[in-house]
């Protein structure tokens, strides 16, 4: 027992950085939608944020500061784009999303492979920095933190209580008086830049390289997605699946070495998980409990113009 809880912990305290991706990746993710928006671009923003951090580690040594700054800032900017463009015309969530995540794709693919050509030539050098024990506590101490404010946040205050209704009812909420289009520019200007924290969090604290394989081909970005849908987008359940799927996510690229199964199940495995989850969350009172916003992915358009 005592072996098998040593395990447990050390899994728990190395996976710590992974968690913090997928908790700032997934809450970011659940304020966006909560305004209503439905985002399928989130695995895009995951590859580009990661990628983007690469590219300011490899050609400023390191630097975190603009690291996380520079995947903050550009993914809130299409962040904004998209939520501006689903509030102001009549044009699909589902399409817009997409289209978004395949340009996501290609950018990450052009702007990483010159800083991974350069890193080659680099002696000893690898983005990010490892962390240590005191750090890897931080982390998770200030994930607590982070989850009971933003359920302040969403459930006490005014904007909070606007983004809500806005991802409820657009149109019911804008003869209240709630300016839909800021509310969802403010929740797409929160989310999103925690997106692009969370994916920097990933390449700076946990992966520490970019290849294909580790960030564009990995679909940390949808696993995010499930974690948000199966926690119920609610911040203190989205900090508990957060941290399942990181500690499974870590387990399984273990279970090569510690039981011989292939690697391809062994990546396969997260995603699996992910299934049964939103199945059950789905199937159950959870669905319910912590219903999904009844506008979320509806198109709204308020039409201003007299017939």
């Amino acid at each position: 027992m005592d072996a098998a809880f040593t395990g447990f912990l050390d899994i728990m305290i190395s996976s710590a950085g992974l968690f913090v991706a997928f908790y700032l990746m997934a809450l970011g993710h659940s304020i966006v939608e909560k305004s209503g928006i439905l985002n399928l671009a989130i695995d895009g923003m995951f590859a580009l944020s990661a990628t983007l951090a690469f590219f300011a580690d490899v050609f400023y040594g390191n630097d975190l500061l603009r690291s996380f700054l520079l995947s903050a800032v550009v993914i809130a900017f299409f962040g904004l784009f998209m939520a501006f463009v689903l509030t102001k015309f009549p044009v699909s969530h589902g399409a817009v999303g997409l289209s978004l995540m395949f340009l996501m794709y290609g950018l990450s693919s052009v702007i990483g492979y010159g800083p991974r050509i350069v890193q080659a030539t680099m002696s000893n050098f690898s983005p990010g920095i490892s962390l240590s024990l005191e750090e890897r506590i931080a982390g998770y101490l200030i994930m607590v933190a982070l989850s009971v404010f933003a359920y302040w946040f969403i459930e006490k205050t005014k904007i909070g209580v606007s983004i809500k209704a806005s991802g409820e009812d657009p149109a019911a909420a804008e003869a209240l008086g709630v300016n839909v289009l800021v509310s969802r520019l403010v929740a797409a200007a929160i989310g999103f830049t925690m997106i692009g924290l969370g994916g920097a969090a990933y390449m700076n604290f946990y992966v520490r390289l970019w290849d294909e394989r580790a960030v564009i081909l990995s679909g940390y970005g949808w696993l995010a997605f499930s974690i948000a849908l199966s926690g119920g987008r609610h911040p203190l359940v989205v900090l508990l699946t957060s941290f399942i799927f990181s500690i499974l996510v870590h387990s399984s690229l273990q279970l090569v070495a510690w039981y011989g199964i292939s690697r391809e199940l062994s990546y396969s495995l997260p995603f699996i998980v992910a299934i049964i989850s939103m199945t059950i969350y789905m199937a159950t009172p959870l669905r319910r409990r912590l219903a999904s916003p009844k506008g979320l992915g509806r198109i709204y358009f308020r039409e201003e113009r007299t017939v």
